[in-house]
């Protein structure tokens, strides 16, 4: 059974940015409500700043998933949302292994398309186990790749 789960490095960054995010939002909301006509920067701020937090809150820690690969099966996990999908390696409608080189490294991600439209994306240096699951899907589903 292979689990793949995110990089304690790629919840770690997205951790501290969220933290400094609602401190300048924060900060950012006290000179506004403070101030009888606000500085623009302070506007610009909350309503730039604001969106790219909630969606970083909610891309990354609220969608937090595991990942289980073996037994002819996917299985993910949403921890936080508390919701569980399974499939068999029948249910793959086709899968994807996009290697990118670049100056900075080599940029890899899986795309695994399912029978009822749900996309699973697993990257590189975001998961861990990658190359166990790309390594199963070739042995096990050479067939629906792409």
């Amino acid at each position: 059974m292979i689990i793949s789960k995110p990089q304690t490095s790629t919840l770690g960054s997205f951790a501290l940015f969220l933290i400094i995010s609602i401190g300048l939002i924060s900060f950012n909301v006290i000179a506004a409500v403070r101030d009888v006509r606000p500085s623009w920067l302070n506007l610009t701020v909350i309503v730039l700043l604001t969106p790219l937090a909630l969606f970083a809150f909610y891309k990354i820690f609220l969608t937090y998933k595991v990942i289980r690969v073996g037994n002819n099966q996917i299985e993910i996990r949403y921890l936080v949302l508390r919701k569980t999908k399974k499939y068999s390696l029948d249910q793959i409608a086709a899968w994807k292994e996009t290697i990118i080189k670049n100056s900075m490294g080599v940029y890899k991600e899986i795309e695994i398309n399912f029978t009822d439209k749900y996309k699973l994306t697993i990257g590189y240096r975001e998961y861990s186990e990658y190359s166990k699951i790309a390594g199963y899907l070739s042995q096990k589903a050479p067939k629906k790749k792409r």
